[in-house]
Order: structure tokens, then sequence, then C-alpha cells
């Protein structure tokens, strides 16, 4: 860890870069500690892990989905259905923190990197890509937040906004910390493999890769340069992805502003589309979860400067949204993901 932390930077700006990468990666953790069925139903029954809400682990592979398969299931017939005791809710929610846990811990991340490097699918190289980036951007963060502690009128007001979306600075000091401890197990060499694993899932054809290796790429974190002809591949890959219904690709579209926003070639009439279709998709798929999203990124989306949509423009925002999220629905229906 010594030799990772030599090679960032101890500058005002990359302790403020330290903790938005906190703020972002922390707020992303965050979510992914709400199942899914947070809004469902009265529950009926526990379930065991591997009895979980048919699907969940094949839908995301994400925390979240661990978390519904060890929360309490909805009935069929939730009206029907006799009440849970309390004791037995309380029991399916410690198994849920404690199973999320596990998940965070430095042996699964290890895991994960392993199978991600010794040849695993392309979604499992996603997750280890992933599991680096994570480490490599917040690396010295819990240094970077004990100086923002002590300072915090230096603190950036959407960095403020973020960490106060999670429970403040000290437990985003809290999480810089359990990060640190998880990310010891890798060393420089290691995460210096996290660009080759975005691109092996993104050849994959993983869900959210080309999305997920863009932003890699164009981290202000990284000090490369990206070669220009691989960024305008992955800009149209991720373009592509959003029109069949990606909700990573159209988030990262909808979000987009400036000179991003440019490269990725997004028109106001597209950006409205882009979010009507990736909450509809999102409701669909995990009811709720789009609104608990929205209030996490809040703080850092960047004010709508552009005019407001014309009645034709809007129009064509509102005929694109239906077709990407009918191309979804398509897909879906056929069993892919």
């Amino acid at each position: 860890m010594a030799e990772q932390r030599q090679s960032q930077p101890g500058s005002a700006g990359r302790i403020l870069l330290a903790a938005a990468a906190v703020a972002v990666v922390g707020a992303g953790v965050w979510l992914s500690r709400r199942p899914p069925s947070a809004e469902a139903p009265a529950p009926a029954a526990v379930q065991a892990p591997a009895s979980g809400p048919a699907g969940a682990a094949s839908e995301t592979g994400s925390p979240a989905s661990v978390a519904a398969a060890y929360t309490v299931s909805s009935a069929s017939s939730a009206s029907s259905a006799p009440a849970v005791p309390t004791w037995i809710q309380q029991r399916a929610s410690e198994a849920a923190a404690a199973a999320l846990e596990k998940l965070r811990s430095p042996a699964e991340a290890l895991r994960k990197v392993q199978v991600g490097l010794n040849g695993g699918t392309p979604e499992e190289a996603l997750e280890a890509a992933r599991t680096l980036q994570e480490c490599w951007m917040t690396a010295g963060s819990a240094e970077a937040m004990y100086a923002l502690r002590d300072r915090p009128d230096q603190v950036p007001e959407a960095v403020r906004k973020a960490m106060d979306n999670q429970g403040g600075v000290n437990q985003a000091i809290k999480f810089a910390e359990g990060q640190a401890r998880r990310c010891q197990v890798f060393d420089p060499a290691t995460m210096s493999r996290r660009l080759e694993l975005f691109q092996r899932a993104h050849a994959g054809g993983a869900e959210g890769a080309a999305t997920e290796y863009l932003s890699a790429l164009q981290s202000p974190l990284e000090k490369q340069k990206p070669d220009p002809a691989l960024v305008a591949k992955l800009q149209a890959d991720v373009r592509n992805a959003a029109l069949a219904g990606d909700t990573l690709a159209l988030q990262h579209l909808r979000l987009a502003s400036g000179e991003s926003a440019s490269g990725l070639g997004v028109t106001p009439m597209q950006r409205d589309a882009y979010h009507t279709a990736w909450k509809t998709i999102m409701d669909e798929r995990y009811p709720g979860v789009a609104d608990i999203i929205e209030k996490a990124m809040q703080p850092f989306a960047q004010p709508a400067s552009a005019p407001a949509l014309s009645t034709a423009e809007q129009a064509e925002a509102n005929a694109l949204a239906r077709q990407i999220v009918e191309t979804w629905r398509r897909k879906r229906k056929d069993g892919k993901p």
C-alpha cells in the first residue's frame, strides 16, 4: 500500500479528487445496499440465500441482488399472506447486512479479481475491473477525508452534499477506511490491469462495459492520455448500447455535459429521451430505485443551461424514449439481459 500511495500526488487537487471519488463510489455502494424489492408488498416468508427472488443474481450480479436474496420475499398474493413476526424480519435484515459485508471484504475482492484475471466470463472480467477501479480511485482517500474533516470550508459543495446523503464526513471516513482495508490485498501491478480487464469485458459484450471502460479512460485521475481512436469507438458503442436500453449507457449520456456531451454527440433532445427511457426501464426493473439514484447523484448534476425543448423537439424526444424502451422490452422477452 505504501508504494501505491506514493504514486498518488498529495496535492490539494488530488485530495479533492479523492474525496469526490469516495462520495461517488460510496453512493454506488450505498445504493447497492438497498435491494430492488425494498418497496415490495408485505413479506410472506424468509428465504434461504439460494432461494431468493428468481433471477435476482442473473439480473445484476450486484450486492443488491444478494441483499434481495437474503431478505423476505413478497407473496404472490400479499393480501392473504400471514403477518411475519418482527423478530423474523429483523433476522432477515441482519442476514442481508452480513452478506453485504462479506461481499465488501478483502477476501471477496481478491476472489473477484483473481477470477477475472484467470479467464473468467466477460461479466466476471467487468466485476474484477470495477473492483480494481474503485480501489484505484479511492487510494489515499482516508487521509484526504481526515484533511477535509479538519477544513470543512474547503470542501466543494457537490462533494459535501454527496457525503451528507451518505451520513456526513465521519461516515465517509468510515467508508474510506473500510475501502483501504478491502484494497490492501492488491499491489500496484495488479491495480494497473484494470483497463485490460475493462477492455476484455467490453470485447466480450458484458452489459455496461463500454460505459465503464470509457469512464475509466477519461477519469481525471488517469495520468495517461487515452487513444483518441479508442475513445471515439467507445463513445459510439455507448450510444449504441443506450439505444438498446443499457441503463448504464443511458445514465452516462443523460448526465453528460460540456466537452463530454460534445464528444458523445448528445443533444438536449436526446438527453431528455435518454432520461425518460432510463427512468422507465429502471422503474420496471427495480421500482423506486431510480428516484434514489437521482437523489444520490443530484449534487454532481450540472445545472441545465440549454433552453426548454420546443413542442416538436419534445415530441421527438418522447418518440425516441419509446423506441429505446420497446427495444429493451423485446430483448427481455427474448430472454436477454
